[in-house]
């Protein structure tokens, strides 16, 4: 287990690391990683890397203390950092098959007669007034058409699944990874 550092070795902990790995293996990301070419050349897997950074808003932790100054971890923290900042790596596209994917599989749960819509909110939550927190930095509001000032967790996700006669609230949430 590559991310058995990160989660706590608590019944929640392992529950947690099971459901994220199902997810992996069933939407393949590790897959959808290669093509989107997001690959390494030595050292532990793209897949592993970003299983274990998809892991810590679920387990409560954030980058910095659950990569950078783990030593529990089996891969250093310059190896996270290369995947992360690597150029050629193509996150947009990741992020446009996975949530069709997603799409696929909440469209099969409804009648083919009824409109259908997935809706992701990457909403951030301003920090202007901040000056000294973790991993601040300048971020670009698309909503409000401003800068401001977000952290690393400032950043929060949410999946609505929209049909004809109701929405379904957020079926996921978790703090944005990067």
């Amino acid at each position: 287990m590559t991310i058995s550092s990160i989660a706590s070795q608590t019944q929640a902990g392992i529950r947690v690391h099971g459901q994220i790995d199902t997810f992996f293996n069933r939407f393949r990301i590790g897959t959808l990683l290669h093509r989107c070419g997001i690959r390494k050349r030595h050292g532990h897997s793209v897949r592993s890397l970003t299983q274990a950074i998809f892991t810590l808003p679920f387990v409560g932790q954030n980058f910095y203390r659950g990569i950078v100054i783990n030593p529990d971890q089996p891969f250093g923290k310059d190896a996270a950092y290369d995947l992360l900042k690597g150029v050629r790596h193509n996150w947009r596209k990741l992020i446009l098959v996975l949530a069709r994917r997603i799409f696929s599989v909440f469209n099969r749960l409804t009648d083919e007669n009824r409109e259908s819509v997935l809706i992701l909110d990457d909403s951030t939550y301003d920090r202007s007034r901040s000056k000294t927190v973790e991993l601040l930095s300048r971020v670009y509001d698309h909503s409000t058409g401003t800068w401001g000032r977000a952290g690393l967790g400032d950043v929060h996700c949410f999946i609505y699944f929209l049909s004809q006669r109701a929405i379904i609230p957020p079926l996921v949430r978790f703090s944005a990874l990067f």
